[in-house]
């Protein structure tokens, strides 16, 4: 607690005048304590809201993320930049940090005051240190550790954590909801070869897949992995960038530092939101994993997502929707996503079938899914069409990550994409 009091009493002071102690209107800017207009304040840290209980979660089943918390009312000019300026200052200097050590700065809990998320550590055994500021406080929750991933889901507002135990093939999925300086554990999911078990409860297979679908809906996004602590890219996180060219100069030389050489990355920049600022499209690694990451701009770089499929990514300007499409030798599936005004991807519409399975076992029986439920054929078909009909860009490979294009960018030229 003296460490936590300490930072913040020497924040306090080096606040001074700056922007980004004025709340914005969406999920990746700034909030100050004097401004306490978030709906989702609460004077009582106890009960969820009737939002969250109408997803039918078991709050009973409570294994919280324990924290240390610091009440910022009495404090002046506390904002969230200074305060994850001197946390991501304080890990460079720590025994934890090296070259495995990564961060997000992105809103958890839609209070429009982001959260600081740090990893570290190899794959597949990572420790994450979450950080959080509210218009009451400020919290440093402990480690969570021995993890493989962790991941927010956007519909629901929940952070989930995967771990694996390879030599008893355990698999433990755990959720927790972020309310003010809160962290619980309000579900969890374990698998092993032989059981099933819902918030330590053994069930059906059935039973576990249907309450596991039930929360793991829509956009998932992996969190704690989006920048480097290079100080350029720190500035660009915390909102220093002069403007949004230099901000996404920095996220590409992060890119060109760190995955380059692997991940043979190249960008695109494309405005889906018609804000007058263009988006951020980051593709790599062909060879193993395509992928396509995205940033938005909010004063800041926001990084909102990370896509699969073949390391691009579709926009329909007429329908204002984005969209990816896999085909693969065993299945073919896409999905559409609208992008919306707190910076969040919407899942609209999904489909999937297994027809290529049945070019090497003629005994597969093909089905035919459309968001989640199974349909005929006829219905798949001219249901996909539609949905997918019209010319779209295609973002993520038109610029070639280097520092040429890196200085051109940061003169605003740079090679838009087209319209197929």
């Amino acid at each position: 607690m003296k460490k936590l009091t300490a930072l913040l009493c020497v924040t306090a002071l080096l606040c001074g005048c700056s922007s980004k102690n004025e709340k914005k209107d969406n999920g990746g800017t700034t909030a100050s304590k004097t401004d306490s207009t978030s709906s989702s304040a609460s004077t009582d840290n106890t009960e969820p809201t009737t939002e969250f209980d109408d997803m039918y979660i078991d709050t009973s089943y409570e294994d919280p993320v324990e924290g240390e918390s610091i009440d910022v009312t009495e404090m002046e000019d506390v904002s969230w930049d200074k305060l994850y300026r001197k946390e991501l200052e304080e890990f460079k200097k720590s025994a934890d940090y090296d070259d495995t050590a990564r961060f997000t700065i992105y809103d958890i809990n839609d209070d429009q005051i982001p959260e600081l998320i740090i990893s570290y550590g190899p794959m597949g055994n990572k420790t994450y240190l979450l950080k959080s500021l509210n218009d009451t406080d400020y919290t440093e929750f402990n480690k969570i550790e021995n993890c493989a991933d962790l991941c927010y889901i956007m519909k629901r507002s929940l952070l989930a954590t995967f771990r694996y135990n390879d030599a008893e093939h355990i698999q433990t999925v755990q959720l927790y909801r972020l309310k003010n300086d809160k962290l619980p554990n309000v579900y969890s999911y374990q698998l092993t070869d032989n059981t099933a078990k819902v918030n330590g409860k053994e069930v059906t297979e059935d039973e576990y897949t249907e309450e596991y679908n039930h929360f793991f809906e829509g956009v998932l996004k992996s969190i704690g992995m989006d920048h480097s602590f290079d100080d350029d890219i720190i500035n660009a996180a915390l909102g220093y960038s002069k403007d949004w060219k230099e901000a996404y100069c920095a996220v590409l030389n992060d890119y060109l530092k760190y995955k380059k050489e692997n991940d043979d990355n190249h960008f695109s920049l494309m405005d889906i939101t018609g804000d007058g600022v263009p988006e951020l499209f980051v593709s790599g690694g062909y060879h193993y994993a395509p992928y396509v990451d995205v940033f938005a701009w909010n004063g800041c770089p926001v990084p909102v997502g990370t896509f699969g499929a073949d390391g691009t990514m579709l926009f329909n300007d007429e329908k204002n929707e984005i969209s990816t499409k896999f085909d693969g030798p065993s299945i073919t599936s896409g999905s559409i996503y609208t992008f919306n005004n707190v910076y969040k991807f919407e899942e609209a519409f999904t489909y999937g079938n297994n027809e290529n399975s049945k070019k090497n076992d003629e005994t597969v029986e093909v089905v035919y899914y459309l968001n989640g439920e199974k349909t005929d054929k006829d219905t798949y078909n001219k249901t996909v069409k539609e949905r997918t009909a019209g010319k779209n860009y295609i973002l993520g490979q038109d610029n070639d990550i280097t520092e040429e294009t890196i200085k051109a960018l940061s003169e605003g030229k740079y090679k838009e994409p087209e319209k197929k």
